[in-house]
């Protein structure tokens, strides 16, 4: 084998071993971009997920647990103090709580109402029982159709997110629970008032300031979304 061949052999095996590099290199670099690609869709995943626990309900996890320990508990105790008189429902809204239904007497609304009250975190009672008989299997289903007609009616409406309301319907009033700015609020009532069967609207929100709503969708609330928020518009009459 003369040099000269010896020569460009050992070029051809120097191209080769850089070609296997090169092809190497692009391959890992191919790896490298699909994990990187896969990051980034795991990432966004996340963060869908995540958005989307936070839209399901604009109370603290922490806030929702309490709300169903505080009607846990007074649902318990009210069915063993009445002892079947009456036909009483809790709902508890970060930490307000609405309760509805009939009693045989107002000695038994005082008495479910200082149950309620006497409820570790209980920030508020709005007792809304009637003095009564208990409401009919037709009026409870009736009752039932107008909550869902309502919870159709704010998802129709562009303005609202209907998972951020609690609706409660009793003897055909409407009580309308939630975390929402005073715009919500005041088109939420309006919708509700308009839905067929509907006798009245009560509201009992926690009413926060847009740039609030803005800073909990975004992660960016500096404090738990607790807020104070003001007492009911309007009182439930019996």
């Amino acid at each position: 084998m003369t040099s000269r061949t010896h020569t460009r052999l050992k070029m051809m095996r120097f191209n080769a071993t850089r070609m296997t590099a090169s092809r190497a290199g692009l391959v890992l670099m191919a790896a490298v971009a699909v994990t990187q690609l896969q990051g980034c869709f795991v990432l966004g995943a996340a963060a869908v997920g995540g958005t989307a626990l936070v839209a399901t309900d604009r109370r603290t996890a922490g806030a929702q647990l309490e709300d169903q320990t505080i009607q846990f508990k007074a649902q318990t105790q009210i069915d063993n103090a009445l002892r079947g008189n009456g036909n009483v429902n809790v709902n508890s809204y970060n930490q307000q709580v609405l309760i509805t239904g009939q009693v045989p007497t107002e000695a038994y609304k005082q008495q479910v109402q200082q149950i309620v009250s006497s409820i570790p975190n209980v920030k508020s009672v709005l007792n809304a029982l009637v003095v009564g008989p208990n409401s009919t299997l037709s009026e409870q289903a009736h009752d039932t159709l107008i909550t869902s007609l309502v919870r159709a009616s704010f998802i129709d409406d562009k303005q609202l997110y209907s998972q951020a309301f609690k609706i409660t319907t009793s003897e055909g009033v409407v009580y309308l629970m939630g975390i929402v700015t005073q715009d919500e609020a005041d088109q939420a009532a309006a919708v509700a008032s308009g839905v067929s069967g509907v006798k009245k609207v009560v509201t009992m929100f926690n009413i926060i300031t847009p740039q609030q709503l803005q800073d909990m969708y975004s992660g960016t609330a500096k404090t738990p979304i607790t807020p104070q928020g003001t007492p009911p518009t309007s009182p439930a009459s019996p």
